[in-house]
């Protein structure tokens, strides 16, 4: 049984969950699933084609699914909307756009708190545990893998990585990518390892120390991306944790964020 308030509008084809409650004001148009125990609390907007996984509360302001800032976009176009994850937060005034794609959607993960005035462009993805603190934007096209930590006022570019179990420090600038369990700070910088982080995921220590020397012997050095790549593949060949970071220099099309703001490197 859900609860929906008498001033809410929704309308289309919306499918609703067990226990799914929409707050005064709210609106939910078109293409809509919201699942099991997903709250709306009000004012909250919603636009489909969208899928808001169960136990997910959307705060007042929140506006899920509404047309891409694409100049290319026309509005009605066709898109594959937006994916929400489960047991997801997403707190006053977040955004999450739509797809330019009519295919893939826009996605946010499980267990995601997006706090307020956070938000994800279009066909962006955010994996599941991330935390994006107030204010933090996510432009078009970008990847945020698991279990990352963005402060507030963190801007990304366009069809920028972030790879897993990154730390960025309040008004981080990323134009680069970032290599996995890394921290960041001011314009394009790692300044060290997240080592809370990965203690926190339940990281091992013998892994641990696996990332530490691949970053002190192969990061800090900030070789081609041809030569990292082998020098992370090799040390990967005994640590599970420095072949997610040879992974994500594998999938690099953008230069990656250099080591204390040393010139970034490209392919050759």
């Amino acid at each position: 049984m859900s609860n929906v308030h008498a001033s809410a509008i929704v309308e289309g084809d919306v499918k609703l969950g067990e226990g799914v409650e929409i707050g005064p004001f709210c609106v939910v148009r078109g293409d809509v699933t919201l699942g099991d125990g997903v709250r709306l609390l009000s004012g909250v907007s919603v636009q489909g084609p969208a899928v808001i996984g169960k136990n997910t509360i959307l705060y007042p302001g929140a506006a899920i699914g509404y047309e891409p800032q694409d100049y290319k976009f026309k509005p009605g176009a066709e898109t594959a909307g937006v994916v929400i994850g489960e047991d997801s937060i997403l707190r006053e005034h977040t955004t999450v756009h739509a797809a330019t794609k009519t295919d893939v959607p826009t996605r946010v993960g499980d267990r995601v708190m997006m706090m307020v005035g956070s938000h994800a462009g279009h066909d962006s993805v955010v994996g599941n545990d991330v935390i994006l603190v107030n204010n933090v934007l996510l432009a078009g096209h970008t990847e945020v893998h698991d279990r990352v930590v963005m402060s507030g006022g963190v801007m990304m570019h366009q069809f920028g990585r972030v790879g897993r179990g990154v730390m960025c420090s309040g008004g981080s600038i990323l134009s680069n990518d970032v290599p996995p369990f890394c921290m960041t700070a001011g314009r394009n910088m790692v300044v060290g390892l997240n080592k809370v982080g990965m203690r926190r995921s339940g990281m091992s220590k013998d892994e641990m120390e696996a990332v530490r020397r691949a970053y002190r012997d192969v990061l800090r050095k900030n070789p081609p991306l041809s030569e990292m790549q082998d020098m992370l593949d090799e040390r990967a060949q005994a640590s599970e944790a420095v072949r997610v970071m040879a992974d994500f220099v594998r999938d690099a099309k953008r230069p990656l964020m250099p080591v204390g703001g040393r010139k970034s490197q490209g392919r050759d």
